[in-house]
C-alpha cells in the first residue's frame, strides 16, 4: 500500500490539447463536447491530482470552480494510501462518517437532513443518502485531509446543481467564449513553435483566446501564418 498520496505528472500543454481533441470528438462527454471544455476539465484534474479519465467522468467546471462527484472524493480518500473513513450512519435522515490518518481517528463529518433544508440542497427528497453522503465527504475532506487534492474541491450539490445524474447544457451554437491561455501555456507554445511543431499553433488558436501582443509573438516566430485571428 502506498504511504503518501499519488502525484500526477503534468502533462505539456500540446499533449493535454491533443487528449482533450481526443475526448470532446468522442462525443461521450455531454458537458465536453469542444476541445477548450475538455482541455479546461483536464487541466483541472491536474491541478488537484486526477488523472485525465477521471478527470473527465467526474469533474464538472460550474461557476467556474472544478466540482467533483462524490464517488470520485471517496474514492480518491480510499486510495490515498494515507487516510481512509468508516460510515457511521448513512440513511434517510443523516450521514456520519469518521475519518482516519492511518490508523488514527482524525475526526467525524455529519450532515443531517435538517442541514440540507437549511442549506437547500437539490434532489434532497430523491435521492437523500446520495445527497447526504456527498456532503458529508466534502465536508470530512476539507476539514481533516485538505492535501488529498491540491487545491478546494467541491460537490455539485454545494454549487446548487445535481449529482446523480449530471448534465451541463451545451453552450449555444453562436457563442464560443474560449479560455484565455496562461503566460506559461504561451510560453510552452512558442517553444513548440520554435521546434518546428506548426500545427500545435493553429490547435492552440481553436481552443484559447490571444492577446494581440501574443498573436504578434507568435506569428514572428512562425512568419509562413498570416492574417492571424483579430482580438
Amino acid at each position: 500500500m502506498k504511504t503518501e498520496l499519488a502525484t500526477i505528472k503534468s502533462m505539456p500543454v500540446s499533449d493535454i490539447m491533443t487528449m482533450a481533441q481526443t475526448f470532446a470528438d468522442s462525443g461521450m462527454f455531454t458537458d465536453a463536447k469542444q476541445m477548450g471544455q475538455a482541455f479546461v476539465k483536464i487541466q483541472a484534474g491536474q491541478e488537484i491530482g486526477i488523472p485525465p479519465f477521471a478527470a473527465m467522468s467526474g469533474i464538472h467546471i460550474i461557476q467556474g470552480k472544478p466540482t467533483i462527484g462524490a464517488g470520485l472524493i471517496a474514492s480518491t480518500v480510499k486510495g490515498s494510501g494515507k487516510y481512509d473513513y468508516n460510515v457511521i450512519q448513512l440513511d434517510d435522515k443523516a450521514c456520519e462518517l469518521e475519518f482516519f490518518q492511518g490508523t488514527k481517528s482524525i475526526g467525524k463529518s455529519k450532515f443531517t437532513i435538517d442541514d440540507a433544508k437549511k442549506a437547500q440542497t437539490k434532489n434532497i427528497d430523491k435521492f437523500p443518502k446520495n445527497m447526504l453522503f456527498a456532503r458529508a465527504i466534502s465536508n470530512g475532506v476539507k476539514w481533516y485531509c485538505p492535501d488529498v487534492f491540491s487545491g478546494p474541491v467541491y460537490t455539485p450539490e454545494e454549487m446548487e446543481t445535481i449529482d446523480i445524474p449530471h448534465e451541463v447544457m451545451p453552450l449555444e451554437p453562436q457563442v464560443k467564449e474560449l479560455p484565455a491561455i496562461t503566460d506559461k501555456m504561451f510560453k510552452q507554445l512558442c517553444d513548440k513553435i520554435k521546434a518546428g511543431d506548426k500545427d500545435v499553433y493553429g490547435k492552440a488558436k481553436e481552443a484559447f483566446s490571444f492577446t494581440q501582443a501574443q498573436y504578434d509573438t507568435a506569428d514572428s516566430i512562425m512568419p509562413e501564418i498570416s492574417d492571424p485571428i483579430a482580438a
